[in-house]
């Protein structure tokens, strides 16, 4: 019997006010679309200044480590996904807990362009059940200082859809299904596909219907997508110079296999959620 699972580790002063200009910047302008986080290679450090890594410290089995990953939306607030607050092995929501950890690009190595962060929030989506609504927001316990090194991602509007565009998952996870995770950061790119696709794949073989909430994205191929610890991780569009959150990691069938496009938690679906939960 195949495996289904979600995407997430097994293992045991003052500050700069941000405007709308500044979100979802890169100081790489050129991102070449041709790399993949399963097999793929090393993103550059700073190219993803939104990415974040949820880190956990366990009440009974202590520090674990990078546990997950997030998305910086605003100077204090970071997505990711419920199932890594709440699991079959623990439901987490106590803030003392967690650290965000920000800047970060070889995940083993502390770089100056890092910087942890105390959580002083974890709020997940009340209506969060195994496949739905898959989404937590943490706030951290000091507004983060934007640099371009730090800084955080667009929001889109309720309106969009993504539709056929070609965007981009970014995370520590796995290199391929029996590997080890990634000390780097990682990226690959992959279409958005209209959700009917993955209700095909999804609910013929494991009886789990895909729904508005969803956001599905992948390759019909196979071989590019996400993996084992890049869960509550950013995929993200880009328009212009500037990157739009579409969707947070959420889960999929194996890593990258074929014919199973990811799933990811739909951003625009879950605005006012987001807005309300955020103080």
């Amino acid at each position: 019997m195949e495996t289904f699972w979600f995407y997430w580790t097994f293992i045991i002063s003052f500050a700069i006010v941000i405007t709308a200009d500044e979100c979802g910047v890169s100081k790489y302008v050129d991102n070449p679309f041709t790399l993949r986080i399963v097999g793929g290679q090393k993103a550059q450090q700073g190219e993803w200044p939104w990415q974040a890594s949820i880190l956990l410290t366990h009440p009974q089995y202590g520090f674990l480590g990078h546990w997950c990953g997030g998305v910086l939306i605003d100077q204090q607030s970071v997505l990711t996904a419920a199932h890594c607050i709440s699991n079959p092995l623990f439901t987490l929501p106590q803030p003392q807990y967690w650290k965000v950890r920000l800047g970060d690009h070889h995940i083993k190595k502390k770089e100056d362009s890092e910087k942890t962060y105390n959580v002083s929030k974890v709020q997940y989506n009340a209506w969060y059940s195994k496949y739905d609504n898959d989404i937590a927001i943490m706030r951290l316990s000091e507004p983060v200082i934007v640099n371009e090194n730090i800084r955080p991602v667009c929001m889109p509007s309720k309106e969009d859809t993504f539709q056929d565009l070609d965007c981009v998952a970014t995370g520590w996870g796995k290199v391929d299904f029996d590997k080890k995770g990634s000390s780097f950061l990682r990226k690959v790119n992959v279409k958005v596909f209209d959700n009917s696709v993955c209700h095909s794949a999804y609910n013929e073989k494991f009886d789990i219907p895909i729904h508005q909430w969803h956001l599905c994205a992948g390759t019909l191929e196979g071989g590019k997508g996400t993996c084992h610890g890049d869960s509550g991780g950013p995929f993200q569009c880009k328009r212009g110079d500037k990157w739009y959150l579409a969707g947070l990691t959420s889960f999929g069938s194996g890593c990258a296999k074929r014919g199973f496009p990811d799933v990811y938690t739909r951003i625009p679906y879950f605005l006012d959620w987001i807005n309300s939960n955020k103080f």
